[in-house]
């Protein structure tokens, strides 16, 4: 009788195990089917979203279009593109980082410089959307700022990743030209990222002087 109970015992143990075993594997399968559903969505809808959508574009006052951002940007305000040829990116850049202008396409933090302007442009952007692909980016790689005063070609030079607090990142440095582009981290993750993704890069090349007249 006691050899029968341990096998019986052993027997309903194994069930058991086998049992949790399929229910983690059907919870895993269930997340990571929900996980891509979910960034679908998101990608799909805000591309599309930003396809049909017509945002206002900055235009400065036509008797100071020569100079450089003579007015700020007003919220919602589209200030250019953003290109990442090694990527094959380029998305639509509007002045602001609410959740409403995060939906259009990359923010401007609007404390930040301006291309052209001395000190860090700074760039967000959500991670499951338009800043997707920036998981691929390399140091070396360059970032294309198209706007009204022509292109401003910067160089990736690091990327870092820091806890969501850290708000140090959002000053401005006044040592030349530099560009950040922040999104969530990590890339693939359900619900609210704990850190953020940051690239960090330097202007190498402007477009002719201020001074002359902007491309149309």
């Amino acid at each position: 009788m006691a050899i029968t109970k341990s096998v019986v015992s052993r027997h309903r143990l194994r069930n058991a195990f086998s049992l949790l075993i399929r229910i983690g594997i059907g919870v895993w399968l269930a997340t990571g089917t929900a996980m891509i559903v979910y960034f679908g969505w998101r990608y799909t809808h805000q591309l599309l979203g930003i396809g049909r959508s017509s945002l206002p574009t900055y235009s400065p006052p036509q008797h100071e279009k020569a100079k450089l951002w003579p007015v700020n940007p007003k919220p919602g305000t589209k200030i250019g593109d953003l290109e990442i040829p090694s990527l094959h990116m380029r998305v639509p850049v509007v002045q602001g980082t609410d959740p409403d202008q995060l939906e259009r396409g990359a923010g401007h933090w609007t404390s930040s410089a301006l291309p052209g302007q001395l000190g860090n442009v700074y760039v967000a952007g959500h991670r499951d959307t338009v800043f997707a692909s920036l998981r691929g980016i390399k140091i070396g790689d360059t970032i294309v700022f198209h706007t009204l005063y022509g292109d401003f070609v910067y160089k990736v030079t690091s990327t870092t990743i820091v806890p969501e607090t850290d708000v140090s990142v959002l000053q401005s440095s006044h040592r030349g030209q530099t560009m950040t582009l922040q999104t969530c981290y990590p890339f693939f993750y359900f619900g609210f990222a704990p850190d953020r993704y940051l690239v960090h890069a330097e202007l190498i090349q402007s477009p002719r002087p201020h001074s002359e007249e902007p491309n149309p």
